[in-house]
């Protein structure tokens, strides 16, 4: 499937749309918490700058149909508060999700909706029969946003992946389309 460019998601209160250059200011600014980015592959960048060349693999990435990341913004906003994505996995008909919330909005139950919007997207537009998640296991925050849209423990990484030298351990967590219709 081909995933025009100007393709949103609909949830009660958020529209999530391809991201662009007028969020980057906030997407640093959410770099500037301390610990943001510790359970991201990622690190906080020094500049502004310095998130063009993730936007652009964005938009490639969207244009090649391998991944999708989506700004989330409250309906009649255009303010950016968080971002998720839903990227290929080499298991056929298997996506997985990434995600994260920018510290203003955290504990608002907007990430817990956007996800149920992306779910929606992976199963009935992507044809994903399943899809996972991975979170670094301190992450609770993560883990409740999985557990409350019907994933379920998969297993423990314990080279999750390496972050400042160290390797940081993830649980794994997924749902099935079955799953999915039947929480529906």
């Amino acid at each position: 499937m081909i995933v025009p460019k100007t393709y949103k998601i609909e949830t009660e209160n958020y529209i999530l749309r391809m991201p662009n250059e007028a969020d980057i200011p906030l997407v640093f600014s959410a770099t500037r918490y301390k610990g943001f980015n510790d359970g991201m592959l990622w690190n906080p960048p020094q500049t502004q700058e310095e998130l063009l060349a993730p936007l652009k693999r964005n938009i490639k990435s969207w244009e090649a149909s391998e991944a999708y990341t989506f700004t989330i913004v409250r309906k009649g906003e255009n303010q950016l508060l968080g971002r998720i994505s839903i990227r290929k996995t080499t298991e056929k008909e298997t996506w997985d999700v990434g995600f994260w919330t920018h510290p203003l909005a955290q504990n608002q139950g907007v990430m817990t909706e956007g996800l149920e919007g992306v779910l929606r997207f992976g199963f009935e537009n992507l044809q994903a029969k399943r899809i996972e998640a991975c979170h670094a296991i301190w992450n609770i925050g993560s883990e409740k946003v999985l557990q409350k849209n019907g994933f379920k423990f998969v297993k423990l990484i314990a080279k999750g992946f390496k972050k400042e030298g160290k390797w940081i351990a993830e649980n794994m967590l997924a749902i099935s389309i079955e799953e999915w219709k039947n929480k529906q």
